[in-house]
């Protein structure tokens, strides 16, 4: 009874879990997850520190260096501005990806080589000859269903 009632837990705090996970909604841009608040406040960010870098170096170089060199030197800054913006959007804002993990089947994997345009029975030769890659292969598992998939294509 005891256990029943666990597992009945821990099946609603798994579903909230999976609904709340839904509920926000999420960009993909250039193949990553984002979050739009955290892409405005990034964009916004980034911009203030790179101009703003620039800006001060307009201000503060003339009387440092020679003139033809004041635009060089503020750019310099505004790139310096970006790659602290770039860390600390980094610190305030984690990574967002939701990895599934799941087996893949022969089917799967021919549908895998044909979207990347590889040969599989090409890349199954190099995987042979290669005995680190083969080894690495084995160990997770995969060499034989790659096998299967590149036995079963036909070009």
């Amino acid at each position: 009874m005891a256990l029943n009632a666990v597992r009945k837990d821990n099946n609603i705090e798994s579903h909230l879990q999976e609904n709340a996970r839904k509920q926000k909604s999420y960009l993909e841009i250039l193949g990553d997850t984002v979050l739009p608040f955290q892409l405005i406040v990034t964009v916004i960010l980034n911009i203030t520190f790179a101009l703003g870098g620039y800006l001060l170096g307009q201000k503060i170089f003339p009387a440092l260096a020679q003139e033809k060199m004041v635009n060089s030197y503020s750019l310099l800054l505004g790139i310096g501005g970006s790659v602290i913006c770039l860390i600390l959007c980094a610190t305030l804002f984690k990574p967002n990806r939701i990895l599934t993990e799941e087996e893949a089947s022969e089917e799967d994997m021919k549908e895998i080589f044909r979207d990347l345009q590889i040969d599989p029975r090409e890349e199954y030769e190099l995987i042979m000859n290669d005995p680190v890659t083969k080894q690495e292969m084995e160990e997770l598992g995969i060499l034989g269903k790659f096998k299967k998939a590149a036995e079963g294509t036909d070009k």
